[in-house]
Order: structure tokens, then C-alpha cells, then sequence
């Protein structure tokens, strides 16, 4: 398996530019940005244009900027702008985005409707459609403390939302993370053909999992997350693509964006080394 880095996993503050430079001299071949930070990036540093030409680093996966729970009007505003987006990450070698499935709106109110969200996973799944793009959803973990109908939470009824959204371009983001939160379930009744994207990380000891908050994950390797597994369950279903390393931890974000950057390379490298799947060589 490939390994790629997701934005949050470095320090948000610094140039986006220096986060694909950092991923880079890592190790990482892909690098997971949405199109906004990829332009901000190309603008803080033209140079990264010979570097995507010559492979040494590129998008597998990069967002849009659109957020499913918005209100309705905001979300049509930022649809309008979509297909510029789409244009350029697939221009950049991107094969997919992400939307999250909502559990409450931007108000912090339920959210919108079923039929209103799977509308929406339409939309995009369509513009995706049109530039080659696939649309990965990506569903929150089902904590203890959540109220069942407080939107999808796992992955069958994701799965559910997927088969009545009817697009074949739009399909599943398993995250480790809210994976193991939702019980760990088997990747079997994934459809073989179905887009998927990956999110790599662990859940530390000692903390109960309806009290696990994002900024809590930590390396892939240092927590209770059974890996292997995910590994082995990926590779079952036939994944040859990368596990994006994503760890919105602090003392990450304390770190220079390379020595960051190489700590996330080698601790997911070893992880897929000891499950058999070590990508060819090493980080730098």
C-alpha cells in the first residue's frame, strides 16, 4: 500500500506551500489538500508545478470545499463554484474529494432531510462525474451518547445512502478512526466496484470511546485501533491505493511542518510494514 498526508495532520498555520515540501522530503508521494490550499500552494510557490509534473508528489484525494450540513442557500453558492475546483485537483492528478455525511447543520440544528443530503451527494457526484472524479462519503462514528437519528453513523447506513444516492462514481471514505467507533465492522458488504478513499490513524488507551474527541487520535501504531485488521480487510477487498495518515493531534502541530511530517511517515510505515504491506523504500 501507498501512503498519503492529510493537511491536518501538520500545523495549519504555515504556508500550504511548506506542507507539501514537508510531506515530500517525508517520504509521502500523495498529499491530501483540498483545491483552495492546492491554489494557495501553487501561488506561495510556483516551483511545486515541476514537482507535480515529475511525480515526486501529488493529490490521490482533495477536497472541494463543501460541507453538506450548510444551510441551503449556502450550499448552492458554494456548488456554483465547484466545477472550478473539480478543473483544477483533476488537473493535478486527484482521482477523488470527500463530503461528510451531517449530523447536525451549520446552526446546530438536525440536519437538512435525507432526501435533501443524498440530493446533494448527487450534485457533486455529477460534476464529478463530468471531470472523471469520484465522490467519497465519509460517515462520523456512532458514539454511545449520540441520539440514533442524529444523521448516519455507520458504515451499513452509509452503505444505505450510497445505494439510494444511485451515482457509481460516489462511494465510501472508511476512516480508522471513526471505523473503530462504530464497532470495527467488516468491509465485506462494500460493492467491489465502489470508489473508496482511506483514513489512517489510532485511538489512545483509556479513554472511553463516546468520550474520544478528534484532536485525541494519535499516531497509527500507538493506540487500541486493531490495524491489521483494517489492513487486512482492505486488502481483502482489493485497496491498492494509499491510507492517508490523519492526526489532528497538538503535539504534532507543535512540531516543525518536516519533523512532522517524518514522525507520521514512520509510525504508519511501521504499521504497514508489520501487517505485510510496507510501501517500496523508506521515508527520507
Amino acid at each position: 500500500m501507498k501512503l498519503s498526508i492529510t493537511r491536518s495532520t501538520l500545523n495549519k498555520r504555515i504556508p500550504y506551500a511548506r506542507m507539501v515540501r514537508a510531506a515530500h522530503a517525508a517520504g509521502f508521494p500523495y498529499v491530501e489538500l483540498s483545491a483552495e490550499k492546492w491554489q494557495a500552494a501553487l501561488d506561495q510557490d510556483p516551483a511545486l508545478r515541476g514537482l507535480l509534473r515529475e511525480g515526486g508528489i501529488r493529490p490521490w484525494h482533495a477536497g472541494w470545499n463543501l460541507r453538506l450540513n450548510w444551510n441551503t442557500d449556502r450550499f448552492a453558492r458554494a456548488l456554483a463554484g465547484t466545477p472550478a475546483a473539480m478543473d483544477l485537483t483533476a488537473s493535478l492528478g486527484a482521482r477523488s474529494g470527500t463530503l461528510v455525511l451531517p449530523h447536525v447543520d451549520d446552526t446546530g440544528a438536525p440536519i437538512p432531510g435525507s432526501a435533501e443530503t443524498e440530493d446533494r451527494i448527487g450534485a457533486v457526484a455529477d460534476l464529478a462525474a463530468a471531470r472523471g472524479l469520484n465522490v467519497c462519503v465519509e460517515y462520523m462514528g456512532l458514539r454511545p451518547a449520540d441520539p440514533p437519528e442524529n444523521g448516519v453513523r455507520t458504515l451499513p447506513g452509509t452503505l444505505e445512502v450510497l445505494a439510494r444516492v444511485g451515482r457509481h462514481n460516489a462511494g465510501l471514505l472508511v476512516d480508522s478512526y471513526h471505523w473503530h467507533l462504530s464497532g470495527s465492522p467488516s468491509l465485506a458488504a462494500v460493492p467491489p466496484t465502489m470508489p473508496l478513499w482511506v483514513h489512517f490513524n489510532d485511538a489512545p488507551a483509556g479513554i472511553e470511546a463516546g468520550k474520544l474527541r478528534d484532536e485525541d487520535r494519535v499516531l497509527p501504531g500507538e493506540g487500541v485501533i486493531d490495524l491489521p485488521r483494517l489492513l487486512t480487510e482492505l486488502d481483502a477487498w482489493g485497496w491498492t491505493g494509499p491510507v492517508s495518515v490523519e492526526v489532528k493531534h497538538p503535539d504534532l502541530h507543535a512540531m516543525p511542518p518536516e519533523d512532522a511530517a517524518r514522525t507520521a511517515y514512520r509510525a504508519a510505515f511501521a504499521v504497514l510494514e508489520r501487517a505485510g504491506h510496507a510501501p517500496t523504500g523508506g521515508g527520507r
